[in-house]
């Protein structure tokens, strides 16, 4: 499973049982050895992040912590391990390599492939429900069908 890495300044607004919200509606997951306890509502931190291929951020480790302080409004100065932020910098761009092209595939693995993916539109029950006819029903199968091997080969 690949992940895209990078580090990221966020500030907390909310601490739920999975992970922190950072704004109105994006929430960030937070991975083994962190826990949300880790973080603090209101608090910046520099994190190492990683997005998963659904697109899904977690907190894979805090870099750095900006203090907070309840007198001043204004954010304190962050308080960032730059040789480890560094570190962690260099080693993702390092890991980060272009994404290979896909191998050609043969005739005979299209075919299974798009067999296998017609199969199971066939079979599901869902689709049933969505037809009136037979002929109307084979034409959402394979237009599903036809859209899995369209994911599949993404």
């Amino acid at each position: 499973m690949s992940q895209t890495l990078s580090v990221e300044n966020i500030t907390v607004l909310q601490v739920g049982k999975y992970g922190v919200r950072v704004d109105e509606k994006t929430w960030y997951g937070v991975n083994d050895p962190l826990t949300p306890s880790h973080f603090a509502p209101g608090q910046s931190y520099n994190v190492a992040i990683s997005v998963s291929k659904t697109g899904k951020k977690y907190i894979k480790e805090v870099v750095g912590v900006t203090e907070a302080s309840p007198s001043s409004p204004a954010p304190a100065a962050p308080k960032v391990d730059t040789e480890r932020a560094e570190r962690i910098t260099s080693a993702i761009q390092q890991t980060s390599a272009p994404k290979a092209e896909k191998p050609k595939l043969d005739i005979k693995t299209i075919q299974i492939q798009r067999q296998g993916l017609y199969q199971a539109a066939l079979q599901s029950p869902a689709l049933t429900t969505w037809a009136i006819s037979v002929d109307e029903y084979l034409a959402i199968v394979r237009k599903v069908a036809d859209a899995g091997v369209a994911y599949v080969n993404e």
